[in-house]
This record gives C-alpha cells, structure tokens and sequence, in this order.
C-alpha cells in the first residue's frame, strides 16, 4: 500500500537522521576532547595495532608520521582521534544499511562503474596516499608540516569516500542476499502446490479404451 509505504520511508529518514546527527555530535566530542584525555590511554591507538588498524590508514602512514617530529600525545591524538572517527563512519554505515528498504538490486552497468572507483579511490589511499609536499591540486594531500587537526580534517575527506563506496557494496550484497531468500522461497512453496495439483489429477484415459465391449 503506498501510504504504509510512504510511512515506512518517513521512519527509516528520521532513524538516519538521529543516528547521522546523534555521530557528528559524538564525532565533534571525540576532537575536542580528546587532547585532553589522560596521554597514556590515548595512546592505546598507537600502540595497539587493533585500535589503530580501525582506520586503514594509520597503518599506512605510521611509520612516516612518527618521524615528523611531533610529541607523544600529538602521536596519539592523531591516531585515536582518526580511530574513532572511523569507528562512526562505520557504525553510520551500518546503520544505513540495515534500515534501508530492500528492493531490486542496482543494475549491472552501475556495478562496473561503482567498481572502477572503488578500485581507484581505494587504490590510491592504500598505494599512493602517503605524505607529499610536491603534489599540488585540489586533491587535500598530505603534507609533512600539516598540523594534527589539518591532518585529520583532510583524513575526514578520505573516510566519506572510503565509506561511501563500503556503503554501496554492502547495500548491494545484502539486496542480492535479500533477493535470493525472496526467490528461493517462493520456489520452496510452489513446489508442494504444484504436487498436490498433479496428485488430485485423475489419470488420462483415451476415449477408445473406455468404450463398451460389442455385445
């Protein structure tokens, strides 16, 4: 029915719309709060390869970003703060996902296209995202004498598009899945129906074998 419909689309923009405001209140804490959070628990981030591998590219640029030169707790703030900024984009994610309608998966052209930026936009964080004071452009690369909080303004960029693309290939794997139940069901209960009408037909008799002997 379209109005149940319509209500139904009405629930799920007010769930997103509490999650998504409800992170970027939480996302805005976490910054701001974060400098001021005991330095040796911060630094769980890290130090700890788990909490620091929740945003990819912590594990990446490590190695460069230690050698910069900032103090202890910048080191942990950065990570932490991108750890957990991740952490919500994620969980936004998910949340997007789940309360979204199912309804026909996206058409195949869109998946080649999907798929080629996916495999560039993440290609480059992985390969070619490093720190880089020659490059210049739009593009927010990172530079070797960025503060902390430029740093992790420009990481914020790299989450949407890194999010965004996990986004759509999650929508798309639970639609197929969804899909599938759906078909797979639907076939489970025509089969029986299809039995018992071949079980309730009389068999076929030819008329010329069902006529009375001559007398």
């Amino acid at each position: 029915m379209p109005e149940q419909g319509d209500s139904e689309i009405a629930r799920t923009k007010k769930l997103i719309g509490v999650w998504f405001w409800s992170l970027v209140l939480l996302s805005v804490a976490t910054w701001v709060l974060m400098p001021r959070l005991p330095t040796q628990g911060v630094c769980y981030f890290r130090d700890i390869w788990f909490l620091r591998a929740l945003w990819h590219q912590n594990a990446i640029i490590y190695d460069q970003f230690i050698k910069l030169g900032h103090s202890n707790s910048q080191q942990c703030v950065f990570f932490a703060t991108r750890s957990m900024l991740s952490l919500y984009f994620a969980i936004f994610a998910c949340v997007i996902v789940i309360s979204s309608p199912k309804g026909e998966r996206p058409a195949s052209k869109a998946w080649l296209g999907m798929a080629f930026l996916t495999v560039v936009v993440i290609g480059c964080q992985i390969f070619f995202d490093g720190f880089d004071n020659q490059t210049h452009g739009r593009y927010p690369v990172y530079r070797t004498y960025d503060s902390v909080n430029s740093l992790i303004w420009k990481s914020i960029f790299r989450m949407f598009l890194f999010y965004f693309f996990l986004t759509f290939w999650l929508h798309v794997c639970v639609r197929v899945a969804s899909n599938r139940f759906r078909h797979g069901g639907s076939e489970s209960q025509e089969a029986p129906l299809q039995q018992s009408d071949d079980a309730t037909k009389l068999p076929f008799t030819h008329p010329l074998a069902s006529r009375p002997p001559p007398p």
